[in-house]
């Protein structure tokens, strides 16, 4: 197979910025826990199971001690890319436009960027295939603590509180579309007021009954093999400080003029330029007792 002539183009920092905040309008994840800088190696956590406590001493009393629990995660390293193929001549009819097409397709495959870090973290997927990948740490596992869901939300979210470990504050809660629109549509049968006004028409949730929320079909896994066997959220309530997560190298895409980047034929046989946009990610879930999830009834 021929050599890659690639064209690596290091994007500036304001636009990496930029399209980290594309990637949090099509992430949950982003939305509701917090970047940590990160680099290119496996990073261990430390984080307590079972914390000491204090005590009060007499005077010349002894000072006891006591022996915490310490649990341990590593981050993963991930690389996720969008590769597209167009027709070269787009680059010829229009040499002054060739930015605003490579902006574009940068700007839309951030999203998908985005949605992958939903994906990988959440259901340790791959959205393209939507097969589980290699070993990675993901929120939802078959030993994930659940809560299926009933007629009545405003119940099923009161069981997800109380089914977290009283060790965590919830800080966060992310939202399948169809069970936000659940809520949405809920009213008081003698006022006609909503229980929640807070889930708007775009269902693009700011908080609900006074915590972070964001709502994405990333939650329930629509591209989520049928094949892969964990269940599917339709909410997701936690402590999402217990998400370690980071960018491990800065965003950079690769425009490709010849050779088979991704087995669909040489490039300058077909008359195509393939553009590539490519992120490492690294992630970590200290503790999945910090999390519960609300499932579909069965049957």
């Amino acid at each position: 197979m021929a050599a890659l002539d690639t064209n690596h183009v290091i994007l500036p920092q304001e636009v990496s910025e930029m399209l980290l905040t594309k990637i949090s309008d099509h992430s949950v994840v982003q939305r509701l826990s917090t970047l940590t800088p990160t680099m290119f190696k496996v990073q261990a956590y430390n984080l307590f199971t079972q914390e000491p406590e204090a005590e009060f001493v007499d005077e010349g009393a002894q000072k006891s001690s006591m022996t915490p629990e310490i649990g341990q995660a590593s981050t993963g390293i991930h690389k996720a890319q969008v590769t597209v193929r167009m027709s070269d001549e787009l680059r010829w009819y229009d040499e002054d436009n060739r930015m605003q097409i490579v902006s574009q397709i940068v700007s839309s495959g951030s999203r998908a960027l985005g949605r992958a870090l939903d994906y990988g973290v959440l259901y340790g997927v791959s959205p393209a295939t939507g097969t589980q990948m290699t070993s990675p740490a993901c929120i939802i596992d078959p030993s994930m603590q659940t809560v299926t869901a009933t007629s009545d939300p405003a119940a099923d979210l009161d069981a997800l509180v109380e089914m977290v470990n009283e060790d965590y504050e919830i800080n966060g809660i992310a939202l399948s579309k169809p069970w936000a629109n659940e809520l949405r549509k809920k009213r008081d049968p003698n006022t006609g007021l909503r229980w929640f006004p807070e889930v708007p028409l775009n269902l693009n949730t700011g908080n609900l009954e006074g915590i972070p929320a964001a709502t994405s079909s990333t939650v329930n896994g629509t591209r989520v093999a049928p094949s892969v066997t964990l269940p599917r959220a339709l909410a997701i309530v936690g402590n999402w400080d217990l998400v370690k997560w980071g960018v491990a190298r800065n965003l950079g895409l690769d425009i490709i003029e010849t050779g088979d980047p991704d087995g669909l034929g040489d490039l300058k046989r077909l008359n195509q330029v393939a553009y590539r946009l490519e992120i490492v990610y690294a992630w970590a879930i200290l503790d999945s007792l910090g999390f519960a999830a609300l499932v579909p009834h069965q049957g």
